[in-house]
């Protein structure tokens, strides 16, 4: 959806990003904003997965007859991806209503994009009554907009890793202090697989603040495409998502939303949840669109945004076939040469695109070798790989979200 109002919230805070709760909780008096009349709260943090697993929850809840709403960012193709009420994207009508609200009661008082969007999401969460409000972290947790929570509420904690360093700081444990913040004393916590280093922290961090966490690896565990805890064992194949990291992701959804249901929790429900579960640009599988037109041969398409190092460390593990090809790009401040180096022997050709986000990655960032090239757009990367595909080629789309979102945009044009 193409708004003024987009530009003009966009001009209300010059920075990228600054880390604060004071505006937004400024904002959100002046809008008579009540906590208490949200819907029950379930908070995720983390580096990678949170998308996967609010997904995977918010599945889990619908089919055991629990209505959700969803916080989530950023959108991929529009806007109105990001607030989703009663499961559903919010139309065009309510989120112009929200928005315009928020501007003029924020009377063009320094506020960031990201704060002034998500006041005016928790405005309509707060007016549409709902079981559940799925809120996803944007950057960092304990000074996102979304850390306003005072009351009781869930909170799960996805695998950390290195990212955006400039705000969270440059170490793991200075990352994991960053998004451990958003538990308080009220909430009931989760934590998933964790590298060695996070863990250790995270259970100095829980310990020093007298707070209680399940952990993966011991409250629950995934062996053998099963999640196992003392109660149950269940089989995850049935899982839609791409990718064997997405159990990992299933399992910490389902031991939180078992703490939610206790006895209401029903396993042939669970299951049946794992088979609708649906989030776009996660290694999924483009089967019909203006893609499958445009490239002459190939075996398959996907789409995956592994937008970090560790994404794609995981992204790798779940290449499929030998005939491999790549269209990707990046933001400029993501380890993009590290990213590339280790994508290099798994492909037969990597070409790199400029997005049209303002940070993107450009040609003066690219030195072309045998294998990664830099072309000038989507389109001439698709006349590219056209070219070098046959019916034996898998061929990627991945990297930044953002690229993820024009890739689907241009698959959906007639």
């Amino acid at each position: 959806m193409k708004d003024p109002i987009f530009k003009r919230l966009l001009e209300l805070h010059p920075k990228f990003s600054d880390l604060s709760l004071t505006r937004i909780t400024k904002l959100l008096k002046k809008l008579k904003f009540n906590e208490k009349k949200l819907p029950k709260i379930i908070h995720i943090a983390g580096t990678n997965g949170k998308g996967s697993t609010a997904s995977i929850i918010k599945s889990l809840l619908n089919e055991h007859n629990y209505t959700t709403h969803l916080y989530t960012t950023p959108h991929l193709v529009k806007f109105n991806e990001r607030i989703q009420l009663h499961s559903k994207d919010i139309s065009d009508q309510l989120l112009l209503k929200y928005l315009y609200h928020c501007e003029k009661i924020n009377q063009k008082n320094l506020i960031t994009y990201f704060e002034i969007t998500t006041a005016a999401a928790l405005i309509a969460y707060q007016n549409h009554p709902a079981d559940f409000l799925i809120l996803e972290v944007g950057l960092g947790g304990r000074f996102d907009a979304t850390n306003i929570i005072k009351n009781k509420k869930y909170a799960a904690i996805t695998p950390i890793s290195i990212d955006h360093q400039d705000y969270l700081g440059n170490t793991l444990t200075k990352i994991a202090y960053e998004k451990l913040s958003i538990f308080n004393h009220k909430s009931i916590n989760f934590i998933n697989y964790q590298k060695p280093v996070v863990k250790k922290f995270a259970m100095n961090f829980l310990k020093e603040n007298a707070i209680q966490a399940q952990f993966a690896g011991s409250d629950w565990r995934i062996s053998n495409h099963f999640y196992i805890d003392k109660d149950y064992k269940i089989s995850l194949e049935n899982l839609s998502l791409n990718g064997i990291h997405q159990y990992e992701n299933a399992g910490l959804a389902i031991a939180l939303v078992k703490n939610i249901l206790k006895s209401n929790f029903d396993i042939q429900v669970t299951q049946k949840a794992l088979s609708n579960v649906q989030w776009a640009g996660r290694l999924q599988q483009i089967k019909k669109g203006k893609l499958i037109k445009a490239i002459n041969q190939f075996h398959s398409i996907f789409l995956d945004g592994f937008h970090n190092l560790d994404g794609a460390k995981v992204f790798i593990k779940n290449l499929q076939g030998k005939n491999n090809l790549l269209v990707c790009s990046f933001l400029i401040h993501k380890k993009y040469q590290a990213i590339l180096k280790i994508l290099e022997p798994h492909f037969k050709k990597i070409i790199v695109v400029p997005m049209q986000e303002e940070n993107s990655i450009q040609s003066k960032h690219i030195k072309n070798t045998n294998k990664i090239i830099m072309s000038k757009g989507l389109s001439e990367a698709i006349n590219e790989i056209s070219n070098q595909s046959g019916l034996n080629s898998t061929i990627y789309f991945g990297g930044s979200l953002y690229f993820i979102g024009e890739v689907l945009e241009f698959n959906q044009k007639k």
